[in-house]
């Protein structure tokens, strides 16, 4: 028999439950195949690696040796297990790159740049309306990686696990009715919108609701949420000039909607991404990150609404 690394975990969930008994439990075998298999591992290895006692099963020399190896060693190898993964193709059996991505300038553009930085992962996209949702699924393990935005306010938090890295802040633009007095302005004032009917999405965990009533109060005034509308009925009813809404600065353009900035920036957004910090991408997230970085520059590119507001403002947001 060979040493393997499934004796090798054997060995370190012995010494980390103090006992083949407690061992045997959390590994889901029965006591006496677990106290059978350490003694093969043992006569392997050429001697005994735990005092067997009513107190449970402390290391000897030779097994404090074989667990600090094994403690070195084990972590590579559950590396190049999750994150083989990334790379095997669906013929191989593995399963795809899981991403789940809120509604922005990251959700399908990264789908690219992942299959490009690993090759054969075959990444599928799932789309939420809500951060906290996104951020859940990728916690819990059922999704790989998420993108999602979220409105700039104090105390916001997101489950421990996740690692995260902010892409970019940017300003959140008030979308106006082609139609509308205050679109032939180049800034619009939020108090200017006081009398407005506006049409927001559900909550979606990303703090929308908040930081809009407390800019809103700031301004002066409560705002008249009319609508309860998804991104694209909100569009329709603000291109038909029944309300007004709020986007990101990085907002495709739609015929018959105006985006514009708000002066002195009330409201900002910030894009992220987060992956479990123990999952597949824990050691690949710096590039992601960069391509996540590529892709929200394109978007920004392609708006000129807000490269025009990034050229009288280069210092405001990252």
């Amino acid at each position: 028999m060979d040493l393997e690394v499934r004796h090798l975990k054997v060995v370190c969930a012995i010494a980390e439950a103090g006992s083949i008994t407690r061992a045997a439990a959390a590994l889901g075998v029965s006591q006496p195949s677990l106290a059978a298999q350490i003694r093969r591992i043992e006569r392997l290895l050429g001697g005994a690696l735990f005092v067997r006692s009513r107190q449970g099963a402390a290391p000897t020399a030779l097994g404090e040796f074989v667990l600090a190896r094994a403690r070195s060693v084990l972590p590579g190898i559950e590396a190049i297990q999750r994150e083989s993964a990334l790379h095997a193709g669906s013929t191989s059996g593995r399963r795809p790159l899981r991403y789940v991505a809120t509604p922005g300038p990251l959700a399908v553009g990264l789908v690219r740049e992942l299959q490009d930085l690993f090759p054969g992962s075959r990444p599928t996209l799932r789309t939420e309306a809500s951060l906290a949702t996104a951020a859940a699924l990728v916690a819990s393990g059922q999704q790989d990686l998420a993108t999602g935005t979220e409105f700039l306010r104090p105390g916001a938090e997101l489950p421990a696990d996740l690692g995260r890295v902010t892409v970019a802040v940017e300003p959140a633009f008030v979308l106006l009715p082609a139609t509308h007095p205050l679109a032939a302005r180049p800034v619009v004032d939020l108090a200017d919108l006081a009398d407005a009917d506006w049409t927001l999405p559900a909550n979606q965990g990303n703090g929308l609701f908040e930081v809009f009533s407390e800019a809103c109060a700031r301004a002066g005034f409560t705002p008249a949420v009319r609508h309860d509308a998804e991104a694209g009925a909100a569009r329709e009813l603000i291109a038909d000039g029944q309300a007004v809404g709020l986007g990101q600065a990085t907002f495709r353009g739609t015929p018959g909607v105006v985006p514009r900035p708000l002066a002195g920036t009330p409201l900002r957004i910030r894009h992220l991404l987060l992956w479990h910090r123990r999952g597949a991408l824990g050691d690949h997230a710096p590039a992601v990150a960069a391509r996540a970085d590529r892709v929200y520059a394109a978007a920004v590119r392609r708006s000129p609404h807000y490269l025009d507001w990034l050229a009288e403002n280069p210092s405001v947001v990252r």
